[in-house]
């Protein structure tokens, strides 16, 4: 009999402590719920196939580049070339005298260690002009010559110029405008118009700084 009047008090206290009258509600904040990260969409990327261009090794050039171009076809070609870059004096100089006598002394004004040789204005100056000059004729690269390289001294061999840096400053490279002459070790006298600047000869792949195209040529006593 207590033990059951024991449980019903136990139930009459539990009813009593959650009624609405008796109950402090505290609010609270509900935890937020878990939102789903947006999904990162991946566009899918076309890769280009690599453009490869077949490209052949670079091959060293030839010396001679050819033997069997025609007379005055490498004359030519140079002369294209000296046209195309032709230099500008510093300072124009003038001349009273015509063909304008030269010598190797006056063809540079010094060497500069990043640009090579400096011309001289006069030099410069005497592009596409007729001039004259002494020297001697280099043995030549070829039996037959319809140019050869005049030096100030003879040489016992012709200076061959692979770029502006190996070119000497006491030689000009000679065309002889008709036909061929044959090698000779005395002092000569070449007649013509010099063309000033750097060019490749297309037959021999001289590289050079001075050309003369020559009208004539003697041979000093």
């Amino acid at each position: 009999m207590r033990f059951i009047t024991l449980i019903i008090a136990l139930a009459v206290f539990l009813l009593a402590a959650c009624s609405p009258d008796n109950a402090q509600l505290v609010q609270v904040t509900a935890l937020p719920t878990g939102q789903t990260p947006p999904t990162r969409t991946t566009l899918p990327v076309t890769l280009e196939p690599a453009q490869t261009q077949a490209q052949s090794p670079l091959a060293a050039t030839a010396t001679p580049l050819a033997n069997n171009l025609m007379a005055g076809q490498a004359a030519a070609m140079a002369l294209a070339t000296d046209t195309a870059f032709q230099p500008t004096p510093r300072s124009e100089v003038s001349f009273n005298e015509f063909p304008v006598p030269i010598t190797f002394d006056q063809f540079y004004d010094g060497y500069n260690m990043r640009t090579g040789l400096l011309l001289s204005d006069m030099l410069v100056s005497l592009d596409g002009q007729e001039v004259v000059m002494e020297g001697y004729m280099a043995p030549p690269l070829k039996p037959e010559l319809d140019y050869f390289v005049l030096t100030r001294v003879r040489l016992a061999f012709c200076p061959f110029c692979s770029s502006t840096g190996d070119w000497p400053n006491d030689i000009a490279l000679v065309y002889l405008a008709d036909g061929t002459t044959t090698a000779t070790t005395a002092a000569i006298r070449v007649t013509g118009r010099i063309e000033i600047g750097a060019s490749v000869d297309a037959e021999t792949g001289m590289v050079s700084l001075v050309r003369i195209y020559a009208d004539s040529l003697e041979t000093l006593q």
